[in-house]
């Protein structure tokens, strides 16, 4: 069965501390609270004798515990006023926290007032049962191996160990398995049912609730993988790692070469591909420097396997740059951690013999990026290359502080086109010494600039014709052309203030955690932010200039929405803030319209996973996310609002990723992007097909 989180022991041990009585004198009762509730099977029936378990927020340390009665009701009293975290153990389950999370630090915290009550219902997952026999080549049961079930595409997992005729049994909620087990003792390298060693073949074991699935096995027998490894003048390579992957690159086990470059591992029987890593040096056998071409090395059973290789000789690559418009030099650009300093070539040493990626860029923001794949270096050779870059537009700018007229260090300017603002996941151009910095290179356009300082001293900004703005709308447009530089009005920054409030739950009213809370939209997939709300919903947004601020509040399962209940940042209710003092702001945050649909390429093949984005139509950023699995998506959104989407998607396992945005032909026969009107209520179907060639 699934390990507990808080180890039966570990109770035991403080139970008869933890105990709250249910009959709290009334004098108690007076300045503590209590939880109750009832918890119910996932048929809706009764729970009873189930273990129930209370913690203060954030700890591991159980505060009370009682158990259900016949009918699943279960009471604590005598609970300080504060939030609580509510736990299940039911027994031969897995347990839970209410409400239905898998783990504590994803529960809802409840919260406990002094003279009240607080009702906390609770119904269990539901749940299946994988049982099997793991039996070696010889047809006799393997005792005590543990065996794990994990699920896909969720952290749901369980695990059980075998007896001693082989069998064993874990009970899992309902969901689709994989099933594995370690056979080589010290070795880490799991098989997988029915006799694989690599992940992507292994079987998937569909649980269903109250079901119970039969997952069999035979340990594969084991061999000797050994071998030699020199450096490229024929001398040992001492203390290297090795790393042993099955064919799809999943660790097999690992170990490291001695004073004569010699290993020796043991391993099941399979195809496997070998990595060598000395140093800066990283290889695979044989004489390959990216996995894919490695060769496939075939383990056999009680049987020892044998390979040989060296380091790769070193060359060197001449890089030369030209702008890619007008043929001229480029004097300032950088490749492989090496730049140019005003020469307009970089030499890069010692790269082993084969063929290289090269990453290039302007450190003056004059050029854009690129990389050039596949350039071929030969031992004991200077390879020469020129590489053509595509030039781009520079604005330029001073900060300082609005006050004192100082010039101000470290603050970052970001600089959008309409409609492409973005919550950015790192701090781009920020200012020298003397305030002064360029933000580069850009596309022609009409651009606006925000601006994010590095302490909490001073207050972001879009920076407007003569001071900030917290609204996009009111900044002044700086207009860049290709291969020019032009200079945007002197930011001019304020104290900075703060907004806080608490978010919660629109239905039940309860705190909801982990919300992300900023003035931007980020993409789901880098993890920006700006806050993030605590256990008990408050979160308090810093680095605010004194202006009237929009503020978006979006989590996953629950729709996007912007203060005021407003589903675009231009439709949102601003939020006054006050250089070093704090606006109060709260929220609720619901489930909004369902948008559910299919996924699938032009051919109707359905994408295995990925991600597809909501965009407002009216400013460009993102209203939502949903996950795609198995071509199915699903997302919450705010109606009323026009939207259009976009996607990163994968059409087979560690295939190609395809992105871009949704569009359509219209029966003019003319491509457009694909618009849609989520509805103020209700749900919403959408049918996407993608090309993908």
């Amino acid at each position: 069965m699934q390990l507990p989180h808080i180890r039966r022991a570990v109770l035991a041990g403080i139970a008869a501390l933890a105990v709250v009585l249910s009959g709290a004198t009334p004098a108690l009762a007076s300045t503590t609270g209590t939880i109750t509730g009832r918890l119910t099977t996932s048929a809706g029936t009764a729970a009873p004798d189930v273990p129930v378990l209370v913690y203060r927020t954030g700890s591991y340390n159980v505060i009370a515990q009682t158990s259900t009665d016949a009918q699943g009701n279960y009471t604590l009293n005598g609970l300080a006023a504060g939030s609580y975290t509510v736990g299940y153990q039911p027994g031969g389950r897995p347990e839970q926290y209410h409400r239905q999370q898998l783990y504590s630090w994803d529960a809802d915290p409840v919260t406990v007032t002094a003279g009240n009550t607080s009702t906390v219902d609770e119904q269990l997952f539901a749940t299946g049962t994988i049982t099997g026999r793991i039996i070696d080549s010889a047809g006799d049961p393997v005792p005590d191996l543990r065996v794990e079930g994990q699920a896909i595409g969720a952290s749901t997992w369980g695990s059980a160990r075998t007896d001693d005729d082989g069998r064993y049994e874990m009970t899992v909620i309902a969901g689709r398995y994989r099933v594995s087990f370690e056979p080589v003792a010290d070795s880490y390298q799991s098989q997988y049912v029915p006799g694989k060693i690599d992940e992507d073949e292994a079987t998937v074991f569909d649980v269903t609730a109250d079901a119970q699935i039969v997952a069999d096995d035979t340990v594969l027998p084991v061999g000797n993988l050994s071998g030699r490894f020199t450096t490229a003048d024929g001398q040992p390579l001492r203390d290297a790692d090795i790393s042993v992957y099955t064919p799809n690159m999943y660790t097999g086990t690992w170990t490291q070469t001695d004073a004569d470059g010699r290993f020796d591992v043991q391993l099941l029987a399979g195809a496997y591909r070998v990595g060598l890593y000395a140093g800066d040096r990283q290889q695979y056998y044989r004489g390959q420097l990216v996995p894919e071409l490695a060769d496939l090395v075939t383990v056999h059973g009680g049987q020892q396997t044998s390979i040989t290789d060296a380091l790769l000789g070193t060359g060197a690559l001449r890089i030369r740059a030209v702008d890619s418009v007008t043929g001229a030099p480029v004097a300032n650009f950088c490749a492989h951690d090496q730049c140019s300093n005003g020469t307009g070539t970089v030499l890069i040493p010692d790269l082993p013999e084969g063929r290289h990626d090269i990453y290039l860029y302007a450190p003056d923001g004059r050029y854009f990026p690129r990389e050039r794949t596949g350039i071929r270096v030969r031992a004991d050779r200077t390879a020469e290359l020129t590489i053509k870059l595509r030039p781009g537009a520079v604005i330029t700018t001073t900060v300082v502080d609005r006050q004192s007229g100082a010039p101000l260090r470290g603050v970052c300017v970001r600089a959008f086109l309409a409609k492409q603002v973005r919550l950015p996941d790192t701090n781009f151009e920020c200012s020298d010494r003397s305030g002064q910095v360029k933000v580069g290179p850009l596309r022609d356009g009409d651009h606006k600039l925000f601006v994010v300082p590095q302490d909490l001293t001073y207050g972001r900004q879009w920076v407007g014709p003569n001071g900030g703005t917290g609204d996009e709308r009111e900044a002044a447009v700086v207009t860049a052309t290709v291969g020019a530089v032009a200079t945007a009005p002197t930011v001019q920054l304020d104290r900075a203030g703060q907004i806080s409030g608490q978010v919660t739950d629109a239905q039940t009213g309860a705190p909801i955690r982990n919300v992300s809370v900023s003035v931007l939209t980020g993409h789901p997939g880098v993890g920006a932010e700006d806050a993030r709300t605590d256990d008990q919903g408050n979160y308090t947004l810093t680095r605010l200039g004194p202006y009237a601020w929009p503020v978006v509040f979006s989590r996953y399962e629950y729709a996007t929405v912007w203060s005021g209940n407003a589903p675009s940042r231009f439709t949102a209710a601003p939020v006054t803030v006050t250089a070093n003092s704090t606006a109060a702001l709260d929220a609720t945050i619901g489930p909004g319209v369902e948008v559910t649909g299919t996924v699938t390429n032009t051919e109707g093949t359905p994408f295995r996973d990925g991600f597809v984005l909501a965009h407002s139509v009216d400013t460009g950023d993102i209203t939502g996310s949903g996950w795609v699995s198995d071509g199915q998506l699903t997302m919450r959104l705010t109606g009323r609002q026009r939207i259009f989407l976009s996607y990163d998607l994968h059409l087979v396992a560690d295939g190609e990723m395809h992105s871009g945005r949704y569009r359509v032909t219209d029966p003019e026969g003319v491509d457009r992007l694909a618009r849609f009107t989520v509805p103020a209520t209700g749900s919403l179907s959408i049918d996407m097909a993608i090309p993908t060639s």
